[in-house]
């Protein structure tokens, strides 16, 4: 046993977050963690850190054990991007400052050589048992598997966000721990940023508990799945895949057996009102006591509650008109950011109906070329048209509101002044009556990606353009966005590093790789 946590709970201004929790982590074990945003996720990695306290219950480590966390949240700073992993090696750091100071001091004509090389040899020899002269191998070879070559020397707060996370990522997979602790690491990584680091995960011999929303990436490394629901953790083993198959056995069998409990208590309760009344009508004590044993079995019983079904949450889309056959038409065009050419001389077709996803790395462009589509920048080179009776909703990375202090009845009434029909298409997009008051401030991400959803779909819509839609979304969140695109008969174009999300809803792509555009049936790509 690594890491133990035992019947905790844990309160958050007197609202339970858990209740009665039991988890452990043992040896080579490698485990997902899931569940709706806001269960408790983090929390309880930091729980199992150490770094967060229980109100009930007990947490245990084993004595000396090496514990590697990413948050969610890092700090930045002006150091550049190699010193920051090395000096994390605090120890092999101070080392290496003791041997510079010796090597000087070897130079000295009145210092005692004799006793300096005895010295400088004993921290050799530890410098050496402790790795520190691969370390900087070791360093740069993570690095540049994790996409960070070309930013060995530059600050962290030059960074952006996906390669100040990869940074992170690099210093814990370097110091070998026992345990990683992993909160979202595949949040603003490419794809073969993604793709390295399942590798290393499936390889490496350490245990690791990660929390992801991105379904192909546990399906590719963990060997069982935690589902914090209600309060408490369901292990099922396997990938996230076997987990979906066994969830749904699960729900099955708890409903069945709910049905089952309320009939026999509903047999119980008949029996304890027929002993009653025979004992009151025969003045029989006997019958009584009888009513009084079934009324005893009856508090005892623990009650299977019935799975919870949950609410549909958004309605079909509805396409008003179909477009022209020829959606987008694009000749020899060449766009550039300063002085990065992006693409040049690349020229493709989309077609009505065409379900397309832009693949390519960080920074090739996929964004850009959103935006060139949409008319909100221009190409230096070519052309892109769009063609007839084409009517397009873009759903954008970052979503803002003019108004974000509004509820979301008020911003609603602004796109459909009735306000009946607004509360309708607002149950529609999963808005009950209980929600309508909230302010879209104070909303999560996937009820801002829903909101304006119903904004787009108001309009006569058949292009859907999509950047990064699942980006922060937990899993049943996007298993709903899924459900509402498989309803679409429109044209879809849309950047994803989702995979599970890319496989469910695209059969094209439009490849950005070496500043060129190549349009490739899903299949011909590897993922």
């Amino acid at each position: 046993m690594y890491i133990q946590a035992n019947k905790i709970s844990k309160n958050y201004s007197g609202v339970p977050l858990f209740e009665n929790l039991s988890c452990v982590i043992n040896q080579q074990d490698k485990i997902g963690l899931i569940g709706q945003n806001g269960t408790g996720k983090t929390t309880l990695l930091q729980i199992l850190m150490g770094t967060e306290g229980v109100d009930e219950g007990t947490t245990s480590r084993k004595k000396g054990l090496s514990i590697g966390y990413i948050p969610q949240k890092l700090e930045n700073g002006s150091i550049a991007t190699f010193d920051y992993v090395y000096q994390s090696f605090k120890e092999i750091h101070d080392l290496q400052k003791q041997l510079h100071y010796y090597e000087e001091k070897m130079c000295s004509p009145t210092e005692d050589l004799d006793r300096i090389m005895k010295v400088y040899g004993d921290l050799q020899q530890r410098f050496e048992t402790m790795g520190g002269y691969g370390l900087e191998d070791r360093i740069t070879s993570i690095l540049k598997g994790l996409g960070l070559d070309r930013q060995l020397l530059t600050p962290l707060d030059q960074l952006s966000g996906g390669e100040r996370i990869r940074v992170e990522l690099a210093k814990v997979l370097i110091q070998e721990n026992d345990v990683l602790l992993l909160d979202e690491p595949t949040n603003h990584l490419d794809l073969d940023s993604v793709q390295w680091l399942e590798e290393y995960l499936r390889l490496t011999s350490c245990a690791f508990l990660v929390i992801s929303h991105d379904r192909a990436f546990l399906d590719n490394v963990v060997k069982k799945i935690l589902e914090i629901e209600d309060g408490q953790i369901i292990e099922y083993p396997g990938n996230y895949s076997r987990y979906m198959t066994l969830k749904q056995l699960r729900v099955q069998e708890l409903q069945k057996n709910h049905e089952l409990q309320q009939k026999e208590i509903k047999r119980l309760k008949l029996m304890i009102r027929r002993y009653r009344q025979w004992g009151t009508e025969g003045d029989n004590e006997a019958y009584l006591k009888k009513a009084k044993e079934i009324e005893r079995r009856l508090e005892k019983m623990t009650i299977i509650h019935a799975p919870a079904v949950p609410r549909k949450k958004l309605t079909k889309i509805r396409q008003e008109n179909l477009s022209g056959k020829e959606v987008l038409i694009a000749k020899n065009i060449k766009k550039t950011i300063g002085n990065k050419c992006l693409f040049s001389d690349s020229s493709f077709m989309v077609y009505r109906g065409e379900r397309i996803a832009l693949l390519g790395k960080n920074g090739s462009g996929k964004s850009t070329l959103l935006k060139v589509v949409i008319g909100e920048t221009e190409v230096e080179e070519g052309s892109i048209k769009t063609g007839a009776s084409i009517s397009i909703g873009y759903l954008p990375q970052r979503l803002s509101f003019d108004r974000p202090e509004q509820t979301i009845l008020h911003y609603t009434k602004y796109l459909i002044s009735d306000e009946q029909k607004a509360r309708q298409v607002l149950a529609n997009f999963g808005f009950f009556s209980g929600d309508v008051a909230k302010r879209i401030k104070d909303l999560s991400g996937g009820e801002q990606v829903r909101l304006y959803l119903l904004k787009l779909f108001q309009k006569k819509i058949n292009v859907l353009i999509l950047d990064e839609p699942t980006n922060h979304l937990d899993i049943y969140v996007r298993e709903e966005i899924e459900e509402l695109l498989a309803s679409f008969t429109g044209t879809i174009l849309a950047v994803t590093h989702d995979r599970y999300f890319l496989r469910k809803n695209f059969d094209q792509i439009l490849l950005l790789e070496n500043e060129k555009i190549e349009k490739l049936l899903y299949e011909d790509r590897s993922l």
